[in-house]
This record gives C-alpha cells, sequence and structure tokens, in this order.
C-alpha cells in the first residue's frame, strides 16, 4: 500500500515537463553521429551517391566513397517557413557545391509520401532531402527544436551547430562555410 504513492510520485516527477531540452548529443570538435536514410527526392541522391539511400559517411569521416570538404546537415520541419529554409539551402548549394560542399536536409514529416515527394520537387533543390520518418537520427541527435544546422567538416568532426530560428539561415550559414572552407 505504501508503495502506491511513492510510485505515483515517480511517475509525476518523470512526466513533468524538462526545465530544459536536452543538450545535443554532439558538440563543436566532436565526431557527427553517421546515418543512413533514404531519399524523399530520389534523382538528387543518385547525382550525390549513385543510390537513393545517403549516408553521412558517403561525404565526410573516414573512407568516405565521395569525399567533401564540408557537409551541411539541416534538419526542418514542413512548415510555413520550409520553403525559404530550402531556398537558401540550394542558393548555399550552387555556389559552395563546387568548392567541396554537400548539402544534406532531413525531415521528420509524418505527411503521405507521394504529397511530401511531390512538395519537396516543387521547391526544386538540387541536393538530397532525406526523410527520418521514424525519428531516428533526430532521437540519436536528441534535435528537439528545429530548424538546426550541423555543419561537419571532411574528417566527420562537428565544425558549427546553429539554430537559425527567425534569423537569416543563408548569412548565418555564410560565415561558417568560409571558414571551414577558406574562400
Amino acid at each position: 500500500m505504501k508503495a502506491l504513492p511513492l510510485l505515483v510520485a515517480a511517475l509525476g516527477l518523470a512526466l513533468a515537463p524538462a526545465a530544459s531540452a536536452a543538450p545535443l548529443s554532439v558538440t563543436v570538435g566532436e565526431h557527427a553521429l553517421l546515418f543512413t536514410l533514404p531519399a524523399i527526392n530520389e534523382a538528387a541522391a543518385v547525382t550525390a551517391v549513385g543510390t537513393s539511400r545517403v549516408s553521412l559517411g558517403d561525404f565526410a569521416g573516414v573512407a568516405p566513397t565521395r569525399p567533401a570538404e564540408a557537409v551541411l546537415v539541416h534538419f526542418f520541419d514542413k512548415d510555413s517557413s520550409a520553403s525559404s529554409q530550402l531556398a537558401a539551402l540550394e542558393r548555399l548549394h550552387r555556389k559552395h557545391g563546387g568548392k567541396g560542399l554537400q548539402v544534406l536536409a532531413i525531415t521528420a514529416d509524418q505527411t503521405d509520401l507521394g504529397i511530401l515527394s511531390n512538395w519537396i520537387e516543387d521547391q526544386k533543390v538540387s541536393f538530397p532531402v532525406l526523410r527520418d520518418n521514424h525519428r531516428v537520427v533526430q532521437g540519436r541527435y536528441r534535435i528537439t527544436e528545429s530548424p538546426l544546422s550541423i555543419l561537419v567538416d571532411a574528417h566527420g568532426r562537428v565544425f558549427a551547430i546553429g539554430n537559425p530560428g527567425d534569423g537569416n539561415l543563408e548569412a548565418e550559414l555564410e560565415s561558417e562555410l568560409l571558414a571551414l572552407l577558406g574562400r
């Protein structure tokens, strides 16, 4: 009988909202967590890696198959700002792609795949947009808010992490890219 109040108290504590979000599972200077996800826009993925499944390890880390100087991993939600985010990423991809940048965008949107695929196609992006349908990658990185960008260097280490919020995504990423790419 006395165990019940303790159990309720423990459950109440476990279900109470956290005072602050848990920190990401990676920090600047650490190795980024590897992942492989299916691409929504398969043509862009096939162009980038030759298959519809894209891995961070394809571009950075130990023995990448398509080495890049930098990989920009951008987590986003399909909301009112998503189109402008993808447009900014496309401009960065076009501007710095020849200098060694690879962009990967990741959404955990649960929209029907056909609808989501059509929406991505309408965005006219030339980089892979990946679907984290079960939030596995977001969970491993402990991402609780988006948009969130993680810039990874050629060795697979996190170079910068940022949540642009209402700021200018392109301008904020541009300065980090210039620092990493040295141009």
